[in-house]
């Protein structure tokens, strides 16, 4: 009879261990998912707040760039945007925001924007550009805005 109690007893904290391994081994896989999932949620936030603030920062770039050409705010059939002449040569860059997008060509400066050719560089929601004084202008995207000084 002793032997059935004590195989009764060793069963039962056979049991108990398996049972304290397994809720352990629960909790450690939750926790790996749950920081899985807070770290991909952070790094898709960073990437969005990244690809927004080089958007700006490329037309700041491509404004500062110019050569001695026009830098014009321009609306493009309904496309708000900015053209940089290329010094004399008749072309100009010409960059634009169309359905959401922000894109960019470099083509003669008379002739109309092709947005089927052109480049992509990212997405924004507002794409504003104007001059605050001679000098100065405004780029606004819905990430910021940024300042040039055009001469």
């Amino acid at each position: 009879m002793e032997k059935s109690r004590d195989t009764k007893s060793k069963s039962i904290g056979d049991i108990l261990s398996a049972l304290t391994i397994a809720v352990l081994f629960i909790v450690i896989l939750l926790l790996v998912v749950f920081t899985a999932r807070a770290y991909q949620h952070s790094a898709d936030s960073q990437y969005e707040n990244d690809t927004q603030r080089v958007v700006c920062a490329y037309v700041a770039t491509a404004v500062k760039d110019h050569e001695d050409g026009a830098i014009e705010p321009v609306d493009f059939g309904g496309c708000p945007g900015i053209s940089i002449e290329d010094g004399n040569t008749g072309f100009a860059h010409k960059i634009y925001m169309k359905d959401g997008v922000l894109l960019e060509e470099y083509s003669r400066a008379d002739t109309n924007i092709n947005p089927d050719t052109a480049t992509q560089i990212g997405e924004t929601s507002q794409f504003d550009i104007s001059y605050i004084t001679d000098d100065l202008l405004e780029i606004k995207t819905d990430k910021g805005a940024s300042y040039v000084n055009v001469h």
